[in-house]
């Protein structure tokens, strides 16, 4: 057998075996494509704004106004558990959609501010974790 026969046996063989080595490493190895899905925050804190902004009344006394401060604390702390919660369903990253500059369609990141809302309206979320 020539040198240069030998030489391209070899070259083709070992090009074979990384192939196939790669493709096993890519079978049980599989590449993770980052999740990403959006929440509008600025909406649903601005819907809770106007929530609190139509309660407030002349003339309130400092417990009403108490009231309010701290229905917007608890707010704050469901709105966080909410996205916990969201983040963890869907498996991905949430992002605020004010960051978000450029998507190539409405499909390609998914818009989940509806669960958070359907979350934070849910009987359970009224009070804040202790």
């Amino acid at each position: 057998m020539s040198p240069l026969k030998s030489q391209i046996i070899t070259m083709v063989v070992t090009l074979m075996l990384g192939a196939g080595i790669a493709a096993s490493w890519l079978h049980f190895h599989p590449l993770e494509i980052p999740r990403f899905a959006k929440v509008d925050i600025g909406a649903i804190v601005f819907q809770q704004q106007q929530s609190l902004a139509q309660r407030v009344k002349p003339g309130m006394d400092s417990a009403e106004q108490g009231k309010l401060f701290e229905d917007a604390k608890a707010f704050g702390v469901r709105l966080d558990a909410a996205l916990d919660q969201v983040g963890k369903e869907c498996q991905c990253a949430l992002i605020n959609t004010a960051a978000l500059l450029k998507a190539t369609s409405a499909k390609a990141i998914p818009d989940l501010s509806v669960r958070v809302v359907e979350i934070l309206k849910q009987p359970g979320t009224d009070t804040p974790a202790q």
